[in-house]
């Protein structure tokens, strides 16, 4: 009798097996400094500022390095629970696009079964139904 086979799982193997390959990985106690992003990766959020006049907004620019960061300190603020939040955010991202690619259905369901654990099936199914 054939053994159902986990592709999710012999994804993740194969690419932790790529990535062992390709770099070897750093320290912990090293610093890894990111270079700055290009400009053109800059997106314009919109924030309201407390002023008198309640018109008033003040436009932030968001780049990968900002959210970086902030990934970096919401880790260190959190601990172990920044690992689920990522996955929300991750999941929220890729929900948020209007013509979604079958790249994004596969980051999604990967990230669904991250968060699910045993019953990542059910999720799943139950996930894409409700979409």
């Amino acid at each position: 009798m054939s053994k159902k086979k986990n592709t999710l799982k012999d994804l993740n193997d194969f690419l932790k097996q790529q990535a062992a390959t390709l770099v070897s990985p750093a320290q912990l106690s090293e610093q890894i400094e990111t270079p700055p992003p290009p400009a053109a990766e800059a997106i314009p959020v919109v924030t309201p500022q407390p002023t008198v006049e309640p018109a008033s907004v003040v436009v932030e620019e968001v780049t990968t390095a900002k959210v970086i960061d902030a990934i970096k300190t919401l880790a260190q603020k959190e601990g172990t629970t920044t690992q689920r939040k990522l996955y929300d955010i991750i999941l929220q991202a890729a929900e948020s696009k209007i013509i979604s690619t079958a790249e994004d259905k596969m980051l999604i369901n990967t990230v669904l079964f991250l968060k699910s654990g045993d019953n990542w099936k059910d999720v799943i199914r139950d996930y894409w139904k409700n979409r």
